[in-house]
């Protein structure tokens, strides 16, 4: 057993088949090879088209872009699927309708392995995967990494924000740089670059914050065009000419429709989008038929002389129309109104809603004249097609996602639930509550600036307005809390709870709430509210389980879960919490039985794999060990207990090096780390680096003085350097310390300290 093995094993035991586009290469004759070339997909987080100057703004900077733009196909009438990031990238990659691929919502649901992306069609041919991505909401938590070989998502935010954790495009280019210039020369790549420096608030450098004075939306936009002609440099120094297929996510409304930003219509404001593909092969032409984000990986696999994909909304396009869908159900989530769905088909877009709103967009791109009223027959067509697409809309949740991630989606205005029980077509027109609306979202953006003289007047007003309409409340709460005005952020948030007794996402949002404000006890009864009003409902029992966990109430805690997960194995956050509870509790065996339930979805929830990592580990298993941390790592990335487990690991694997690497970087992250230290000392020790190990360890116990463990391996160090007397009298310091240790847990347990 190597030196640190023996110290881990007793840590761990406490944690139609598709036509190509006109002017696209045919396929080459049989008998040779289809030719691979590189492609490199670009999306642009909240980009309007109409902010590019190919797509005529006049004062855009975006030279590099717009050269792209009249080299290749630029498809001048492109939609998003959905004013949101994640809906949207999982039908970039999937070519799937959001009702297919379950995404319907920021939040609600993860990109499941079962649907094959672009990137795994790419891979499978024999191309070289890598993405490098600009912020949490696209990175390996939603699904997003599949079929990738590098995932570049290491994203760290200062202020703790987890949903809004971003990184500027330079940083992303830099990722992609490093991995274009270490691909193999003779094969090709496809790389995924995603730029987020467009969503708000705009911050764009400094040098273009001052260019770009009193346009910082254009400033931003105009530096992701320039790092994308720096990336095209590093490509090119790398011998590569690529075909670039450059594509917005959805663009940002800037007041339009008294929207601020995006996420709740669907007005072209903030679904028409940049795309255009340029390269080897791609003719020169601007397309005018309205294409989708659906239609992007049937396209690229054409000019890649790939097998059409199977079973799939998308078509190769220009030249193979048909209708073009968009949704957000953030108004309903968000205000109890109905949803945004709209179809587009040739000139025209119906907003099928209670009120529906028609409009030419052709002749009326700003979408201000309805024509509803007065072309009775367009509606009626328009209405045929949407029957005839007939989308499904959803009734619930695809998977639960951590609490802790929903805590702070919700915190951020992202309100979710799990159940949509409501007939869609039944709830309030959001036309006859604009100006509310539009309240309400200029109260959060002054919250968002910090402005809160401004905000808290415009909220208050929009309660007065909106007092029967349970989301306000929540929003009105957090736009109060933000600004430090905590009682009468709590005393709203009370009032809700007291109108809307049974409203399970009002309850499940006052629940998350409550309890980060430290509140246990009320954070309990609302989690139990919400259960009470739908029994069914796994996301409040997790939120119950939650509670009890804050208030100490463990053996509670651990009942319930196993309850559920005994009536009901598919609630997988559950059964997840049922074997954490069990593996802290220190019953492995139960902790195993319920956590590889847990992992057998295609993405378990996060810390599953790196617990049953440990177990392997703690078993003797170290290479079932890497396995288990290798799924976590891949999906989420290792937590700091996660990399204690994988240390061990590589060590007891006898590849020292590599352990010896993984501990430097953690403890980057976690200096003076006691499990991290140990480690990479005994690293040391077991790659014979004896000098280096005993100076760590001094400078260790400096910082944890007298602790046995490290003394210990002190002890082992001098004596293998011969110092035998030395080690003799370390080893006797550890022992007392170990003995003064074993009698602080005896008293803490209720036992006499030793005399």
């Amino acid at each position: 057993m190597n030196a640190l093995s023996l110290l881990f094993t007793l840590a761990c035991t406490g944690s139609d088949p598709q036509a190509p586009a006109p002017g696209t290469p045919a396929p080459e004759a049989a008998g040779t090879p289809a030719r691979r070339p590189d492609i490199v997909l670009v999306t642009l987080d909240t980009t309007r088209a109409d902010r590019l100057g190919a797509w005529g703004h006049s004062t855009a900077a975006t030279d590099w872009l717009d050269n792209k733009a009249s080299a290749g196909t630029r498809y001048s009438r492109a939609y998003s699927v959905q004013p949101l990031t994640i809906p949207s990238h999982a039908t970039i990659m999937t070519g799937l309708w959001p009702w297919k691929h379950g995404v319907r919502s920021n939040g609600d649901a993860t990109l499941d392995d079962s649907f094959e992306t672009l990137a795994e069609r790419l891979k499978g041919g024999g191309w070289q995967t890598a993405a490098s991505v600009g912020a949490f909401v696209t990175s390996r938590t939603w699904g997003f990494n599949q079929g990738f070989d590098a995932f570049f998502d290491d994203i760290q935010s200062k202020s703790g924000d987890t949903w809004h954790q971003q990184r500027p495009a330079d940083k992303v280019v830099d990722d992609a740089a490093t991995w274009v210039m270490g691909a193999r020369k003779e094969d090709p790549i496809f790389l995924w670059v995603h730029f987020y420096d467009a969503h708000f608030p705009y911050n764009p450098p400094e040098a273009y914050a001052e260019q770009f004075k009193g346009r910082p939306y254009d400033g931003e936009i105009a530096f992701m065009d320039d790092q994308l002609a720096r990336l095209e440099g590093v490509l090119k120094a790398a011998g590569r000419d690529p075909i670039w297929a450059i594509i917005g996510d959805h663009g940002e409304s800037l007041g339009e429709h008294r929207e601020l930003t995006h996420g709740l219509f669907v007005y072209d404001a903030t679904q028409h989008i940049p795309y255009l593909i340029s390269g080897p092969g791609v003719p020169a032409q601007v397309v005018d038929q309205p294409v989708s984000q659906v239609d992007l990986v049937p396209t690229l696999l054409s000019l890649a002389e790939r097998p059409a994909a199977e079973n799939i909304d998308g078509k190769v396009q220009p030249g193979n129309p048909h209708p073009i869908w968009m949704e957000s159900f953030q108004l309903t989530e968000q205000f109890g109104f109905s949803p945004h769905l709209a179809i587009v088909q040739d000139q025209h877009k119906l907003i099928h809603k209670p009120i529906p709103e028609l409009y030419d967009l052709v002749a009326d791109p700003g979408e201000r004249s309805d024509l509803a009223s007065s072309q009775a027959e367009t509606l009626a067509s328009l209405n045929s097609v949407y029957a005839t697409l007939n989308p499904s809309l959803p009734t619930g949740r695809t998977q639960a996602l951590d609490l802790e991630a929903l805590a702070r989606l919700q915190a951020l205005g992202y309100i979710t639930t799990d159940s949509f029980d409501v007939d869609f077509g039944s709830l309030p027109d959001p036309t006859l509550h604009r100006d509310l609306i539009g309240k309400l979202l200029r109260a959060e953006m002054h919250s968002l600036q910090r402005e809160h003289e401004q905000a808290l007047p415009l909220a208050r007003e929009a309660l007065a307005e909106g007092i029967d309409i349970s989301g306000v409340h929540q929003r009105v709460t957090r736009v109060m809390a933000m600004a430090g005005q905590k009682d009468e952020a709590r005393a709203v948030l009370e009032d809700s709870v007291r109108r809307f007794p049974t409203d399970v996402a009002l309850l499940q949002r006052a629940t998350a709430t409550v309890g980060r404000e430290g509140d246990n006890q009320r954070s309990l009864a609302l989690a139990q509210q919400a259960l009470a009003a739908d029994p069914e409902s796994e996301r409040s029992a997790e939120y119950v389980v939650g509670a009890l966990i804050n208030l100490g109430r463990r053996d509670e805690a651990l009942a319930m879960a196993l309850d559920w997960a005994q009536r009901k194995p598919e609630a997988t956050g559950l059964v997840a919490l049922a074997g954490i509870l069990l593996f802290e509790k220190g019953d492995l065996p139960g902790a195993e039985k319920q956590l590889r339930l847990a992992a057998k979805p295609s993405r378990p929830r996060q810390g599953v794999c790196e617990r049953l990592g440990a177990m392997a580990l703690t078993a003797g298993v170290p290479k079932d060990a890497e396995r288990w941390l290798a799924r976590e790592e891949e999906l989420y990335g290792l937590s700091l207990r996660g990399m204690r487990v994988k240390v061990s690991a590589l060590s007891r694997l006898g590849r020292h090096e590599e352990a010896l690497a993984l501990a430097d970087g953690a403890l980057t992250k976690a200096p003076g780390d006691l499990d991290l230290l140990q480690a990479r000392a005994a690293a040391l020790i077991d790659l014979g680096r004896l000098d280096e190990a005993v100076t760590e360890l001094d400078k260790s116990l400096a910082l944890h003085p007298e602790q046995a463990d490290l003394l210990m391996l002190l002890a082992n160090a001098q004596k293998k350097q011969g110092k035998d007397d030395l080690a003799q009298a370390t080893r006797a310091r550890a022992e007392a310390a170990h003995a003064l240790r074993s009698a602080a847990r005896k008293g803490a347990a209720g036992g006499k300290p030793a005399q």
